[in-house]
């Protein structure tokens, strides 16, 4: 409704000025007009205007005499005007307003146009912390308003909602003095559609007489019937008419669509006097009488509950001393039956009622019902009160509806069983004096199913609400208990409730308890688990707002589903409040938390005009956060405003691990939008850890900033300084490096950077220029790398000289560009023995702590799964020049490569051009050398280099040819020949001039060892040669003193293996496996020396 507010308002503007009427409104000038427009247009304008409501006023006169005028009001929006009040007049008595009556003797307006409705306008403002205290309002003497007219008001599409336009008239009177009234309305369609809508009532007080004459017609598509969804939006038709003394009145009703009556009746009241008393007050007979088949008025599917016949009727009496009787009550329809009487005394205490109903389709089927929001249903329904005082002083009520069903939600069984007591309390005298009711209030669900889980999980099957309260005449109502019950949690609530002239203030104690937490996981969207309890106990007025509130609630491991939270929450926790709200303002008299690793408190005031508030809070260790820092944190802060147009003054001092500390001073505008800040301390850099694993940090950073001007990074200025010695580390470059100067400077939503570091392994990295801070993040950085040593004690080694610019939005779209320089490049080709072992397989960690798991994955160990997509993409221009001196050795290769290299397009997809070509080279195999021809270094996208070696030789049979080529760390060796043999074949032709089957066995092993250093350990060319031999297992071995031997292994059995090993001395040891069970094996040795042994071996898997 607020958003009409101001539509009421500008109407009514000249009722809210207080002055006495001019005695010569003519005297009014040029002058006094500018005045009005100048001083009191302004006014208005300003105060009725607000955040997305603009209001103008044009020909704004007469503000100092009786008769006011103005030309136009708009009120607008962020989307334009959506109110226009054009050509309004008010003649009106300003004095009588001082003796509490309301005259006005005309207002119209020419138009009034409602385009449409305003758009919602979303806020922040927080309400006044005062409350204001609640009152009756003061209504006026009498009204006496002669004319209300506006020749046209249009309401646009978009506010009824009809998909069109409605243009009307309004006119009207009304008075209301001394017990008598009258009022007239009179609204005609003004556009194409047919349609009206007349009301003529008056009533005099000193003859009781009542006049009654109103009237609705409208063509087809009409607007009420399009409104109330009549089925075809038919013609329509109502009336009510009657008029005579209330002692003789009868007052006829009908309504009807498409010209055919639906519903009609009377409504009758008719004085008849005791034949024994002829001269008393007589008695008033009422009598109600309207039926008429409705089912036209609603949707086909909803015949079955109103049938053709719907009846309502009423008659009784009401007395002269006060009370009435009710002696007949009937409701019917097809699918209901209602009946009922009453008699209320004087003192509005009942003598007795008597109510009896049932709702039930004569079919048994469920019936839909024509009332409510939602699409419902129900099998049967009953309701029964009783309640007579000859009888005695007890009542009873219940409710019963079986089979209630709506969409998504169905109940089997819903039941309200009442009872109590109704008495008259009597004096010494024996007279009445005062009433009292007593009441016990049970409802109950059974079977409630609903498709929302979440709902269902916090509400249960059978929820229950039991209510017991009392209430005596003159006091307050007692509740003695207001207990709620569902599957997850018991509310009880009891106290008293004072009357509506004290604000409606209840006062007393409430208990929860919430055993199973996690019954409202889904309803929240939270991780929740745990159990809480709670109390409190106080005192609230909803009209006024005011309160006066303590509570305590308690929690047994209470999770949240945030980690950060959970780590804190952790065995029991107690949260208690003390606060209260008046007239005065706010007042925070305790808020305290207490938990296994948080202790926090608060306490302070609020009022428009000032304000206090003090924070204090202590973690008692920061890496219950996962920081990766270990310590207590602690906080302290003072909040204050010393008068309403004062800033809040602002003080906080924090400390954490490591020595870090914090300092806030200064002031904070009261809407917060602006703040005169003073910010120092200092800071571990291992705070940025928890973020990023690609660098870790370690050391410390001071801080001495300063926040003047709104709440933005632009108001930002002052410098952070790096301590020297801190350390960064990226260990997928196996970098570390110390830092001997560091300094950011920030100003005006820049940062401006100056670092220098040194690497352990030799060189440095330094950076400078300015990044922003807003926005795509826009950089202008120089990277200067000076004899950066790079080292993979596995892969390569290197040095680094050059500068690196990185330009244009680090969001994404910026350009780095450079020439850098290898110095002497030393890379190894990892060689290892024959039958090396293979990848470690995935192992599943059991139990293991966070820490934990944050060290593996820092390490690279564990594998995630990420759908974010990549990262930002930056282009390329980049140039690496080595002329000489890239050395790759190993595996008997010696090779030495040089060249330039341009990496071009981007991070994400990196085209180099260029490469590093060989200068010399050879292969180094069993005492042969064989040249290199051909090679090449190229990158692509990792730091991983891709390498191409070809070394070519004759012999007497054979032109050979050796590829060594793929990643530096993945080498594959590939034999090839001319004519096209077996790689095995190839091999024992270079190295012995002969076949594979003609060579001797110390020949094999030379060639396997040949084949090892080729590999490293690879098993393609090893398994081609065992496969030839037709062994089970073929391998070289080394011993610590340097001796070589050759094992040759074989299966003669499926539960038999034998194996010899020879070493380079010509020594023999033949070895026998005999599996004697799946667990038991039996073995056996004889060595050439005459060595021999036997042993039984038991093994079990668990």
């Amino acid at each position: 409704m607020n958003k009409f507010l101001p539509v009421m308002t500008a109407i009514c503007i000249p009722l809210t000025l207080m002055a006495q009427d001019s005695p010569d409104t003519a005297q009014t000038d040029t002058a006094q007009t500018a005045r009005d427009r100048s001083v009191i247009v302004g006014f208005l304008e300003d105060n009725l205007s607000g955040a997305g409501r603009d209001i103008r006023i044009e020909g704004f006169k007469g503000l100092l005499s009786s008769k006011a005028t103005l030309d136009a009001l708009t009120i607008a929006d962020d989307t334009g005007v959506w109110f226009t009040l054009r050509d309004v007049e008010l003649d009106w008595s300003r004095a009588a307003l001082f003796s509490g009556r309301v005259e006005i003797n005309r207002i119209t307006a020419g138009e009034i146009l409602f385009d449409r409705l305003p758009v919602a306008e979303a806020t922040t403002a927080l309400p006044a912390p005062e409350a204001t205290p609640f009152s009756l309002p003061d209504l006026p003497v009498s009204i006496n308003i002669g004319t209300i007219e506006a020749k046209r008001v249009h309401l646009g599409a978009p506010v009824l909602k009809l998909g069109e336009a409605v243009d009307l008239s309004v006119a009207g009177s009304a008075n209301l003095a001394g017990g008598s009234g009258a009022a007239t309305l009179d609204i005609q369609r003004l556009d194409a559609a047919e349609g009206a809508f007349t009301v003529d009532v008056s009533f005099d007080g000193p003859t009781e007489i009542l006049d009654l004459d109103l009237s609705l017609t409208e063509g087809a598509g009409g607007l009420i019937s399009t409104l109330a969804n009549l089925p075809g939006a038919p013609e329509l038709s109502l009336t009510a008419k009657g008029a005579g003394p209330l002692d003789d009145f009868t007052a006829d009703i009908a309504l009807a669509t498409q010209g055919k009556d639906r519903l009609t009746g009377t409504v009758a009241l008719k004085a008849e006097a005791d034949p024994n008393a002829p001269d008393a007050p007589a008695p008033r007979a009422f009598t109600a009488d309207l039926s008429g088949d409705l089912t036209p008025l609603f949707s086909a599917e909803y015949a079955r509950f109103f049938g053709s016949s719907s009846t309502l009727q009423a008659r009784g009496q009401s007395f002269p001393a006060g009370g009435f009787e009710l002696e007949q009550f009937t409701l019917s329809t097809q699918a209901v039956s209602m009946v009922g009487a009453a008699k209320i005394g004087a003192d509005g205490l009942p003598h007795s009622f008597a109510l009896s109903g049932s709702l039930k389709s004569p079919d048994g089927r469920p019936t839909l019902l024509p009332f409510g929001s939602a699409r419902s249903m129900v099998d049967k329904a009953l309701i029964i009160a009783n309640y007579d005082a000859e009888q005695g002083d007890g009542w009873t009520a219940l409710i019963d509806v079986d089979g209630y069903t709506q969409d998504g939600l169905s109940l089997g069984k819903a039941a309200i069983n009442a009872g109590g007591t109704i008495a008259r309390l009597t004096d010494n005298n024996g007279l009445t004096t005062l009433g009292a009711v007593s009441a016990k209030i049970d409802a109950t669900v059974i079977g409630l199913v609903s498709d929302d889980p979440a709902l269902q999980d916090a509400i249960g099957a059978n929820p229950s609400l039991l209510t017991q309260l009392t209430w005596q005449e003159g006091q307050d109502i007692v509740f003695e208990t207001v207990e709620l019950k569902t599957g997850a949690t018991t509310v009880a609530v009891k106290g008293r409730l004072a009357g509506l002239d004290a604000g409606l203030e209840f006062t007393g104690d409430m208990r929860l308890d919430t055993p199973r937490l996690a019954r409202f996981a889904r309803l929240s969207g939270l991780g929740l688990a745990g159990a809480v309890q709670a109390t409190g106990s106080g005192s609230y007025a909803p009209l006024s707002g005011m309160f006066d509130l303590t509570a305590e609630a308690k929690g047994t491991n209470l999770r949240f589903g945030i980690a950060q939270v959970d780590a804190l929450t952790n065995g029991s926790s107690t949260v208690s409040l003390s606060a209260k709200r008046d007239e005065t303002g706010l007042i925070l008299r305790a808020a305290d938390m207490t938990t296994g690793a948080v202790t926090a408190s608060a306490k302070g005031t609020l009022s428009s005009e000032a304000g206090a508030l003090t924070l204090s809070a202590r973690l008692d260790d920061v890496a219950r956060l996962g920081f990766g820092l270990s310590g207590p944190l602690t906080l302290a802060a003072d909040v204050s405003r010393a008068s309403v147009t004062a800033p809040w003054q602002t003080e906080a001092n924090m400390t954490g691990p490591g020595g870090s500390t914090a300092r806030v001073t200064g002031t904070l505008a009261q809407d917060a939008s602006r703040a005169n800040l003073s910010l120092t301390g200092t800071a571990p850099l291992g705070l940025s850890n928890r973020f990023t694993t690609a660098a870790l940090t370690q050391g410390n950073a001071g801080f001495d900033l300063a926040l003047n001007g709104p709440l933005a990074l632009s108001s930002l200025s002052g410098q952070v300084q790096v301590t020297p010695g801190a350390r960064v580390v990226v260990s997928d470059a196996g970098l570390a490096l110390t830092v001997e100067r560091g300094t950011i400077t920030l100003s005006g939503e820049r940062a401006q950077i100056d670092v220098v570091t040194n690497a352990d392994t030799g060189g440095g990295i330094s950076a400078s220029g300015q990044i922003g801070l807003t926005g795509a993040v826009p950089a202008d950085v120089t990277m200067a790398f000076n004899g950066l040593t790079l080292v993979d004690p596995t892969l390569y080694s290197t040095s680094l000289n050059g500068n690196l610019a990185i330009t244009g939005p680090l969001s994404g779209g910026a350009a780095i560009a450079g020439d850098l320089t290898l110095g002497r490049t030393d890379i190894t080709v990892s060689a290892s023995g024959l039958g090396g072992s293979g990848d470690i397989p995935e192992i599943t960690h059991t139990g293991q702590t966070g820490a934990v798991l944050t060290t593996r994955k820092r390490a690279g160990l564990v594998i995630t799964d990420s759908n974010g997509g990549p990262g930002a993409s930056y282009g390329l221009n980049v140039t690496i020049a080595a002329p000489n001196q890239i050395f790759i050795r190993g595996r008997g290769l010696d090779a030495e490569l040089g060249g330039r290299l341009r990496l071009r397009g981007t991070t994400q997809d990196v085209i180099p051009v260029g490469q590093f070509s060989l200068i010399r080279g050879r292969l180094s195999l069993l005492g042969k050398r064989i040249v290199m021809k051909e090679g090449t270094l190229t990158l692509q996208g990792e730091l991983d280099p891709v390498v191409r070696l070809v070394a070519e030789t004759q012999t007497p049979d054979l032109n050979v040819q050796l590829v060594t080529e793929g990643p530096l760390s993945a080498l594959a060796l590939t034999l090839s020949s001319s004519p096209t043999l077996p790689q095995e074949e190839i091999l024992s032709q270079l190295l012995f001039g002969r076949g594979l089957s003609q060579i001797s066995a110390l020949q094999a092993a030379q060639m396997a060892s040949a084949v090892a250093t080729l590999t490293g350990g690879g098993g393609g060319l090893v398994g081609s040669i065992r496969n030839s031999f037709g062994l089970d297992d073929l391998d070289l071995q080394t011993s610590d003193e340097g001796g070589s031997s050759l094992k040759l292994g074989k299966y003669i059995s499926d539960k038999i293996y034998t194996d010899v090993t020879i070493d380079s001395d010509g020594k023999s040891v033949i070895n026998l496996n005999l599996d004697a069970t799946d667990k038991v094996t039996v073995k056996g040795s004889v060595s050439s020396t005459g060595d021999t042994g036997v042993g039984v071996y038991f093994e079990k898997d668990y």
